[in-house]
């Protein structure tokens, strides 16, 4: 299959460019490049198929210019009397204000770096990597087009083609979630109880449990998540709709992670970054083959579309990791090992390939004769096969020597090699290596597994505190939107490594016993270490209350400890021990009662 941009597309036909070709083709890891060019050249957009390689709004311009017949939804944030709406610019008035009006042009489309010809980073060679010697973002950030999309690119390939960063990913998802998470708030109190209710209602109706797995996993890849706040009540992302189409609405807020690689611009103040003004979507749609039937014959919907829209800063939750204070993209937890993951893959690949010769077999004829009995020979040979089936005859003359050859087994540098790079691996992503599964990970005594896992559990506690984050602010977020009051509350997450369950319950209770905890609390972290689903406080305090006064008045509970029958009471200040009673001394007996005791015993 050819790329879709081909090399005459490109302002220069260098081995570079063609590498970059392959990266926006989406073919780059068919190269055998550890490091594709990182200089930003331009899309052809007069070819139809190279649409998904459109990456700069001026691009898009362009290729909606070249081809009347794609449509496109402009969302555009603007200003005007009212103060900030949200306003839709039809195809014709769009490419009008944003081709010619220069104050209304994009940030990328007068930005001189999507210009800039000059490679300043790696050449490729072992040993000249890239040092930034200046300061300033230019160094340091990430920018869409040239590098966010690049990391978001190969980081996906990762994640669903190489084995080892697969795990890396879901090793983390696991130890992080686990079974899920679960919100605690005071029910005691009505405001935390109306909190709960509004909760389970917006968990229910978002799927909460599902888009924190998401989340979860999508930050390993990515290196950050972007969850939109629909606005108006919508229950859908919706763009330009029929004219006799409705935008659905729902009483509860609605809640949608966004791919970060659709964002191609974060817009903000520029001497400060944490103040984010706009989120600018610019993405094409899935390209459909069949678009249904519509009125008059027309396809019901379009083959495809661009979607372009300016996304308030208040309607997006924007979390990022592995980033640095003044970088706006966060980075995957795959980025500082991308490259060795391609080493342990090529040599995984090689080593196979070396095994697989070693494996095979030929077979070497000398004839001592002219051309013509070399040809008589060869004749025959393929009349009968490459490999001659069990109990062949070959009959010749001592002038034809057949010999079978096997090669040399080669030594030991494949294994050596997968050793280091896995190696460089498991610091990068600080896992273990004998979490992976691989041949490597037996032969580790229980101390040095005890000292392996300490780091790692740091780190998935840490990754836990940013999920925690997350659900904390759509916890305030669907409080805010019913009107409630935000009441504290606490997100509880599986046991990253887990203890002994006996143990950790008994040390539960004495927490109790001495006060440190409140009963709720203990009661909920043993409902969760014992994985009861359906646990509710309120209700299982309730049954308990009930069962206590069905129960006959004296009856022990089974719990307390059994009568202490003979004992002194408790001294009214509760100080001081408490012995059993002195039994008192028989009163003296007189003759005829020792009689008739004496006759009494006998007769038993």
């Amino acid at each position: 299959m050819e790329d879709f941009i081909t090399e005459e597309s490109l302002t220069q036909g260098s081995r570079d460019k063609s590498v970059r070709a392959r990266h926006l083709a989406g073919q780059w890891n068919e190269s055998q490049d550890y490091e594709p060019d990182d200089s930003f050249y331009p899309v052809d957009t007069t070819l139809l198929e190279n649409f998904k390689s459109v990456h700069t709004t001026q691009e898009m311009l362009n290729f909606l210019e070249a081809h009347p017949k794609v449509e496109l939804d402009a969302k555009v944030l603007g200003f005007c009397k009212e103060g900030k709406k949200i306003r839709s610019i039809p195809k014709a008035q769009f490419l009008e204000a944003f081709k010619h009006n220069d104050s209304a042009k994009m940030k990328e489309a007068l930005d001189a770096f999507s210009l800039d010809d000059i490679d300043v980073f790696s050449n490729q060679l072992v040993g000249q990597d890239f040092v930034p010697i200046l300061g300033g973002p230019f160094f340091k950030n990430l920018y869409y087009w040239q590098d966010y999309i690049r990391m978001h690119a190969q980081c996906f390939y990762a994640y669903h083609h190489d084995p080892i960063a697969r795990a890396i990913v879901h090793i983390t998802r696991d130890f992080v979630l686990g079974g899920g998470f679960k919100i605690v708030c005071d029910t005691k109190d009505p405001m935390g109880k109306k909190a709960m209710a509004t909760w389970e209602a917006f968990e229910t109706a978002n799927n909460i449990q599902e888009q924190i797995n998401h989340v979860t996993l999508e930050s390993s890849i990515y290196g950050e998540v972007m969850i939109w706040k629909l606005p108006n009540n919508q229950t859908k992302i919706t763009y330009r709709l029929a004219p006799d189409d409705k935008i659905p609405t729902g009483l509860i807020p609605r809640v949608r992670l966004i791919d970060p690689s659709n964002i191609v611009e974060v817009i903000t103040y520029p001497e400060d970054i944490t103040r984010a003004l706009t989120y600018v979507w610019l993405t094409p749609t899935q390209y459909q083959t069949y678009t249904g039937s519509g009125q008059e014959g027309k396809p019901s919907q379009p083959v495809m579309k661009f979607i372009y829209r300016q996304i308030p800063a208040e309607q997006m939750l924007h979390f990022k990791i592995n980033s640095v204070s003044n970088e706006k993209r966060g980075r995957s937890d795959l980025f500082p090992v991308l490259g060795y993951l391609k080493r342990l893959r090529d040599s995984v690949n090689y080593q196979i390939i070396s095994l697989q010769k070693q494996a095979a077999w030929s077979i070497d004829t000398t004839i001592e004769g002219a051309q013509s009995d070399i040809d008589a020979y060869v004749q025959d040979q393929q009349s009968i096969g490459t490999i001659a089936p069990v109990g062949s005859e070959f009959v010749h003359t001592g002038k034809i020597k057949r010999e079978y050859l096997a090669p040399a087994t080669s030594g030991r540098g494949g294994s050596v090699a997968f050793e280091w790079a896995i190696s460089m691996i498991s610091a990068g992503v600080q896992i273990p290596t004998s979490y992976f599964g691989t041949h490597l990970s037996g032969g580790q005594t229980r101390a040095s597994a005890l000292v392996a896992t300490e780091p790692v559990a740091k780190k998935f506690q840490m990754r836990q505190n940013f999920i925690r984050g997350i659900v904390l602010e759509l916890w305030k977020y669907a409080q805010e939107q019913a009107g409630n009051p935000v009441p504290d509350c606490d997100v509880l997450f599986p046991e990253v490594i887990e203890q002994d369950r006996s143990t950790k319950l008994k040390d539960l209770a004495l927490a109790q016993m001495q006060g440190w905890i409140k009963p709720q609390r203990a009661a909920e972290t043993a409902a969760k270490e014992f994985d009861f689903q359906d646990y509710h406080w309120d209700e299982e305090s309730e049954e308990i209350q009930k069962a206590k006064a069905q129960m006959p008045p004296g009856m022990a509970s089974p719990l307390t400890a059994p009568p202490t029958a003979g004992l002194k009471p408790v001294p009214p200040n509760g100080i001081g021990p408490t012995q059993p009673e002195t039994p008192a001394k028989p009163s003296a007996v007189t003759g005829p009662e020792r009689e008739k005791l004496k006759k009494h015993y006998g007769q038993l």
